[in-house]
């Protein structure tokens, strides 16, 4: 898998569909790193007629607490962007890094 530029954050799209967002790290071997890991996730509305509303979460903070990075197999991967500094989620995340 190619590296990616020397962006902040990335965005590592999965092949069932799920999106992570933070710094992305290509491992030797068959897993590739995460670290300080978001991911969107859609509320339905109480409106039915209403757009779900999304959500940034940062991974930690699940009821089951995991630690904010993960290792995901190099094959479930489709493929990996950087986020540029103008990205809403890359800003979000420097916000919240921060506190």
């Amino acid at each position: 898998m190619p590296a990616v530029g020397r962006a902040q954050y990335q965005a590592v799209f999965l092949t069932n569909g799920q999106t992570y967002f933070g710094r992305y790290y290509d491992r030797i071997g068959a897993y590739a790193k995460i670290e300080d890991v978001y991911y969107l996730q859609q509320v339905a509305s109480s409106d039915p007629n209403a757009a779900p509303d999304t959500r940034i979460l940062r991974r930690g903070r699940e009821l089951h607490e995991p630690a904010p990075r993960m290792l995901i197999p190099k094959s479930a991967i489709l493929f990996v962007e950087d986020l540029t500094d103008a990205s809403p989620i890359a800003q979000f995340m420097q916000r919240d890094a921060g506190r």
